[in-house]
């Protein structure tokens, strides 16, 4: 038990030194230069493929429960645990733009057309002069986020009825530290850096803080336990 608890705490030290150390990097070139810090967030940089490769992470620990599901046969879990893996790795890909620039896929008409970038992803698209980033993947995202990391848990803590659908489904809900952690990335972010492209360090951020959620989300609602994944009642 020791050695699994001081793996998990590794793994927070580890992820949010990384966005920390990416936060401030960023900061200390925003300082130089506009172009210095478009390098710390450019296409194909590191924040990039970290922001990526956390998502898959995400995607693999839901999948991972989502097969537990498969064998102990819950329903709940399975569409709740499927869904949510699906969502994470089409996340993954739209941040790669599904892998275009690193195989060297030529665009397509249409995206060449409708995408003010250029690129084969939905979430820099236009259409009808609708730019589905700041509606879909900005302003909503924000409600869902919001909802996410300090409505539903108070909820949880609050009702029974928003309880037992977090434990029949067996949804991950944020420790108190990724809460924390998560306000306060987005506090830093806009003050220290008044930059365009500051967003790639929002996304950062957010995709390791998932990961952690996932990986070990809370266990205890106000007096009641909430099951482990897949514990026998």
């Amino acid at each position: 038990m020791k050695q699994k608890v001081s793996a998990l705490l590794i793994t927070d030290i580890i992820v949010y030194g990384i966005i920390v150390w990416f936060i401030t990097y960023a900061k200390i070139q925003s300082m130089e230069s506009y172009e210095a810090f478009r390098v710390v967030v450019r296409e194909d940089g590191w924040v990039e493929y970290l922001t990526a490769f956390f998502l898959l992470l995400g995607a693999i620990l839901l999948g991972i429960n989502a097969v537990k599901a498969i064998k102990k046969h819950d329903k709940k879990k399975i569409l709740f645990y499927s869904l949510a893996s699906l969502a994470f790795i089409f996340g993954a890909g739209e941040e790669i733009s599904w892998g275009q620039r690193i195989f060297g896929i030529q665009t397509g008409e249409y995206f060449l057309e409708n995408n003010y970038q250029g690129e084969t992803n939905l979430h820099n698209l236009e259409i009808g002069g609708v730019d589905l980033n700041m509606l879909i993947f900005s302003k909503l995202m924000f409600f869902a986020l919001a909802f996410y990391f300090i409505l539903l848990p108070l909820l949880t803590w609050k009702l029974k009825s928003i309880r037992k659908l977090v434990i029949d489904f067996g949804v991950p809900l944020p420790r108190l530290h990724h809460i924390i952690v998560l306000l306060a990335t987005n506090i830093a972010v806009p003050l220290l850096i008044h930059m365009k492209k500051e967003s790639e360090l929002h996304e950062l951020a957010l995709t390791g803080i998932l990961f952690l959620v996932f990986l070990n989300p809370a266990k205890r609602i106000k007096d009641v336990v909430l099951k482990k994944p897949f514990e026998e009642a």
